[in-house]
């Protein structure tokens, strides 16, 4: 099949010179997501490697709470409701004002239900797409359009998961939102490689976080098991432990900077090996 484009084809991107000291000195993020698990720990580890970062997240509390406890001048908080267009728009916008540009964006916001494959509802399944999916394509359209309004060579990571390629059967629908995660990663990287923008997502497995322990204790219910055993077993296979944010945060952190240049478009698998592609 022919590649159609309603874009002219755009000149070959120039090679970024190697920066020295903290990885990203003065440039400014977003993360969604911000108030736990891969979220904070990234926010954290941009923050030491020289950002400012806007922490966005439903949570008010709760994010709050992250951004008193990394207790960084550079952080700051953006509520952000990833289910609604409009909540998403004025976070960006809010965002941009505090930070001065955008420079990258770190879409880990995400809900998962669990439920029998063939017994999930409908409104199960828009609640999952609205947030993993259509709000983490919202959040990287606006603010590839901000980077691109200021000439910003910036880039996108989109927090996806190994269910969105190998799928688990009592998550269906999270594991199908995560694999549209992918594909439009894919896609967004060739649409904004014009504009030097570069977007990739890394799919973690296993980490211990809220949310695995959260996956535990639904596991735990539709196969009559303690959840505490359930998440014991949720480790990586060749790691034999779980993975921790901090782990996920350097991968992220790496596919933001200019080292990770000719990487685009690419569902880095983060799973201590258990995703064989």
């Amino acid at each position: 099949m022919g590649d159609f484009s309603t874009r002219p084809p755009h000149a070959p991107l120039p090679a970024r010179a190697r920066q020295a000291g903290a990885v990203h000195a003065g440039k400014g993020f977003i993360v969604t997501g911000g108030a736990g698990g891969v979220g904070r720990a990234t926010a954290e580890l941009l923050l030491a490697e020289g950002a400012r970062v806007a922490l966005a997240d439903v949570r008010q509390e709760a994010l709050d709470k992250a951004v008193t406890a990394i207790g960084d001048a550079n952080a700051f908080a953006i509520v952000l409701d990833a289910a609604k267009p409009a909540s998403i728009a004025g976070a960006i916008a809010a965002a941009e004002a505090r930070l001065g540009q955008i420079d990258g964006l770190v879409n880990a916001a995400a809900i998962v239900i669990h439920a029998d494959p063939l017994e999930i509802d409908w409104s199960d399944w828009e609640k999952i797409f609205a947030i993993n999916l259509f709000g983490a394509y919202e959040a990287a359209r606006l603010a590839a359009k901000a980077m691109i309004a200021k000439g910003v060579r910036g880039a996108i990571v989109n927090v996806a998961s190994e269910a969105g390629k190998k799928g688990h059967k009592e998550s269906l629908a999270y594991s199908a939102s995560k694999a549209g995660l992918i594909s439009m990663t894919r896609v967004l990287s060739a649409v904004l490689a014009p504009n030097d923008i570069n977007v990739n997502c890394v799919c973690p497995g296993g980490v211990a976080t809220d949310m695995l322990r959260e996956v535990a204790v639904a596991y735990g219910k539709l196969v009559d098991a303690a959840p505490a055993d359930v998440f014991d077993k949720l480790v990586s296979s060749q790691l034999l432990r779980h993975i921790e944010p901090a782990e996920v945060a350097r991968t992220i952190s790496f596919l933001l900077s200019d080292a990770a240049l000719i990487i685009r478009g690419q569902a880095i698998s983060a799973d201590g090996g258990d995703t064989p592609y």
